[in-house]
């Protein structure tokens, strides 16, 4: 139920009598379940799996809603995000989806027996991307970062920026701020007695 929500005012889906709204609604369904296209970040050019906003609300309000939520309480459990739960909420986004493809909304029943299916498709996919980027380790990676922005979202952490040598200031700098700014008071004081 919480990804219903979600899933309607993250793709654009709206309520009307309008066959215009409808036909929208049905084409936007069908465009989105075609190559699973609602797993990309971008839609249009296919860039950015398994990196779509929708896939890290879902997890943040379903798991780490809040510091007391399952994900933070059983935290191994879900550090790194584990593969199943991505499944899990791809399959929930499609299954809402699927509650739009008649461009009306109507309620679908989320059982096993009727997404089971499903749900192992997506997990064999996530699987696959896993072997095929294996040198990259970029799955590793998304499932990391899901589960850092989780805890962040649910308050526990904070966001650790990397630092470099490249991104902190000088002593010299310092050094030159303290020597300018003696430099301005020292031509204050000479402009004060003319």
């Amino acid at each position: 139920m919480k990804m219903c929500s979600l899933t309607a005012s993250f793709f654009g889906f709206w309520t009307s009598n309008s066959n215009n709204v409808i036909r929208q609604n049905r084409d936007l369904a069908e465009f989105l379940k075609d190559g699973a296209v609602f797993a990309f970040k971008d839609w249009e050019s296919k860039s950015g799996i398994y990196k779509t906003e929708l896939l890290q609300l879902g997890i943040n309000v379903m798991w780490f809603a809040n510091q007391h939520d399952e994900g933070v309480v059983h935290h191994k459990y879900f550090d790194p995000m584990p593969v199943e739960v991505i499944a899990l909420v791809l399959t929930a986004i499609e299954c809402c989806i699927d509650e739009w493809l008649q461009g009306l909304k109507e309620d679908i029943k989320f059982t096993s027996a009727t997404y089971g299916i499903v749900y192992h498709g997506h997990l064999g996919s996530l699987q696959r991307f896993d072997d095929r980027t294996a040198p990259y380790k970029l799955l590793e990676r998304i499932r990391t970062n899901l589960h850092n922005l989780a805890r962040f979202h649910a308050g526990v952490d904070t966001l650790t920026s990397t630092s470099s040598s490249a991104s902190r200031i000088s002593d010299a700098a310092f050094e030159d701020a303290i020597r300018e700014y003696r430099l301005e008071e020292q031509d204050d004081v000479e402009a004060s007695e003319w």
